[in-house]
């Protein structure tokens, strides 16, 4: 894995820890808010219950009319329903709704229900003061229980605090992480860009190399053929079959390295791109042009635009390495198949062998120079092809086909004249 990979993959990391620890600490916060909410709000509870209470014993005894204005004087501090209730739990007098009907009705208990809250507790003392003269109490001597329910702003406050700072904490997370996935696409780009371009230095060196290895090459090897095919022609009929077979090999041999040398010069080719309107027939009729078994390749061409854009000459050595390599690898009776289509703007040259297919890892090695399975191949068609594509503007992927064998899918660039 490269060295952009893991700055990709680390910055992706760390984000995620940030929002993690971005959650936590809003989670806490949140904690901390409603455990401090519970004992403010016990608090208002028990003031509002006191100023009742107060207010009920100074106006005598309790009325439905006393407590409707008690309810309407505290309505601003979020006062919704008080009632007088018995030893039988059941209210003697009410005013308001109540929405907790089933909370526990003991003195001193609160109950919570969304925002609102219910608090019981005693309204009159057991033993009122001499001489006063209290409502009458409640069964065998016991004062009725005031119970009230009331809705505190500081709940609603501390709601909306709450909302905000999960709101905040999530937009930060999420603000965070999308820096973090842009981050490591960048670094992913930056580290192709880079091995890019330290494969085109290495391209380069290899070209002045090789450029100049094939042309230093070609004169002696031409005349090494021209004089070993004449030997062979002499040889035809001699009695001594050995050496006859022996100016052959010498042909053969100086025919390969003759294909090296050209695949040299293909490879390293780096002028200008003579880019036209290319019909998409006729550049598959020019790769089949000097295939060694041009008759065992199935072409469909129903769904191909009618034209490409490129350099005609550099495409069709493409297609035809493509289809070279598919019908050397398949078995003489099994056929290559070559299909043609339009896909999102792209013309798309898809190539099927029926051999057996790729090594697991080697999908994209197999393009690399001098990378070949054969004995005899140079390890440069597929390499040819590659360069030929990105010269282009386009791709050039391999790979198994679940029927068997393997496909090579080349994506160009479709002519907009």
């Amino acid at each position: 894995m490269t060295r952009g990979r893991w700055t990709a993959i680390g910055a992706v990391g760390m984000a995620v820890l940030a929002v993690l620890a971005l959650a936590l600490t809003v989670l806490v916060a949140q904690r901390a808010l409603g455990e401090a909410s519970e004992v403010v709000v016990r608090g208002e509870s028990d003031l509002l219950m006191a100023a009742v209470s107060t207010e009920l014993l100074e106006n005598g005894p309790p009325t439905e009319a006393t407590l409707a204005k008690a309810l309407e004087a505290h309505g601003a501090e979020g006062l919704r329903y008080l009632a007088l209730v018995g030893r039988d739990l059941k209210p003697v007098t009410e005013a308001g709704t109540p929405t907790m009907a089933d909370a526990e009705l003991r003195p001193g208990t609160t109950a919570r229900h969304g925002q609102r809250v219910r608090v019981s507790g005693p309204l009159f003392p057991r033993r009122p003061p001499a001489g006063a003269s209290g409502p009458p109490r409640g069964m065998h001597g016991m004062p009725p229980l005031l119970v009230i329910e009331l809705e505190p702003p500081v709940i609603a406050k501390l709601r909306g605090d709450l909302v905000r700072i999960a709101i905040v904490g999530g937009a930060a997370g999420a603000v965070l992480l999308a820096f973090a996935i842009a981050w490591s696409r960048t670094a992913g780009r930056l580290a192709s860009i880079e091995a890019k371009a330290a494969r085109e230095q290495r391209l380069v060196a290899l070209g002045s190399m090789s450029s100049v290895m094939a042309h230093e090459l070609r004169n002696p090897l031409a005349s090494l053929k021209g004089h070993a095919q004449l030997l062979a022609e002499d040889l035809e009929g001699d009695v001594d079959a050995k050496r006859k077979a022996k100016a052959d090999r010498v042909v053969a041999e100086a025919e390969r390295i003759e294909a090296l040398t050209t695949s040299l010069l293909d490879f390293v080719r780096d002028g200008p791109i003579e880019r036209a309107s290319t019909g998409v027939s006729a550049l598959v009729a020019q790769a089949l042009a000097d295939l060694r078994s041009p008759s065992r390749v199935r072409v469909d061409v129903s769904g191909a635009p009618p034209h490409v854009a490129g350099d005609a000459a550099r495409l069709a050595r493409a297609l035809h390495n493509l289809l070279e390599n598919a019908t050397q690898a398949s078995p003489e009776t099994e056929p290559v198949e070559l299909r043609v289509a339009e896909d999102e703007g792209a013309v798309v040259f898809v190539v099927r062998d029926h051999g057996e297919g790729l090594a697991a890892g080697t999908e994209a090695s197999i393009f690399e120079p001098f990378v070949t399975t054969r004995t005899k191949g140079t390890g440069l068609g597929l390499a040819v092809v590659r360069r030929i594509a990105e010269q282009h503007g386009g791709t050039v992927t391999a790979a198994n086909d679940p029927g068997g064998g393997a496909v090579f899918t080349l994506r160009l660039p479709v002519y907009d004249s």
